[in-house]
């Protein structure tokens, strides 16, 4: 059963996801030079596509900068596609007549969209890390610790889309009370992307931010009246 929630979030949010993953390699190939004249002109016109390798990858370009702002709204979308949706389309009670629990229910619904958000963005990532690392194909140094402060934004991806969820999730009328949850992550997330000694503070304010998130949405989901 579980495997079956599993297949039918990944085919519903398949077209947020394939073109998440367009742009992050358009994006990846413009700043590799990788694409070809023709595609790279192509591309130059899309917001933040506009530009050029650079001498010192992850340091002289706004990699991080894309990797946060396309991260995040596929986060944003996939939160309120998986939560907000289902009311709307009348199939919230046909999943909670499923053989299973609430709380299995919706966390399987969590660790499915999280695992989307981070595999969408660690694949550029990734990517771009092997080819700046590949001796000839840039005029700067590279060294892996370079790639920190995008590890960093990338890890803060779930817990916008925890934020997302929780909005799209919660019954309120107000649409900015609504809104709560995905606002109130932004203090947490910037925090975590540009607290020193990140180990000891970045990381376990998101791990903390992330169970509120999930405490809260599994809160909501035992006690909502569908």
């Amino acid at each position: 059963m579980i495997m079956a929630l599993i297949r039918k979030e990944l085919r519903e949010t398949r077209a947020f996801v394939g073109l998440t993953v367009l742009v992050y390699f358009a994006y990846v190939s413009k700043l590799t030079g990788t694409g070809g004249p023709i595609f790279g002109n192509l591309v130059s016109f899309a917001p933040g596509m506009n530009v050029s390798p650079r001498d010192i990858p992850f340091v002289q370009d706004n990699f991080v900068s894309i990797l946060i702002f396309v991260g995040a709204a596929l986060a944003i979308a996939l939160g309120f596609r998986q939560s907000a949706w289902e009311p709307s389309q009348g199939t919230s009670l046909y999943l909670l007549h499923l053989p299973m629990s609430r709380r299995g229910l919706f966390l399987t619904k969590l660790v499915t969209g999280s695992v989307l958000v981070l595999a969408c963005a660690l694949v550029p990532l990734l990517l771009y890390a092997s080819w700046a690392a590949t001796p000839g194909t840039h005029a700067g140094p590279f060294a892996w610790s370079m790639t920190v402060p995008s590890i960093r934004a990338w890890l803060t991806l779930p817990l916008v889309y925890l934020g997302a969820f929780a909005s799209g999730l919660r019954p309120a009328r107000w649409f900015g009370s609504r809104l709560f949850p995905l606002v109130a992550v932004a203090p947490p997330a910037m925090l975590a992307v540009a607290v020193p000694y990140w180990w000891l503070v970045g990381l376990p304010v998101i791990i903390l931010a992330g169970a509120v998130l999930v405490s809260d949405i599994l809160r909501v989901a035992a006690t909502r009246d569908y």
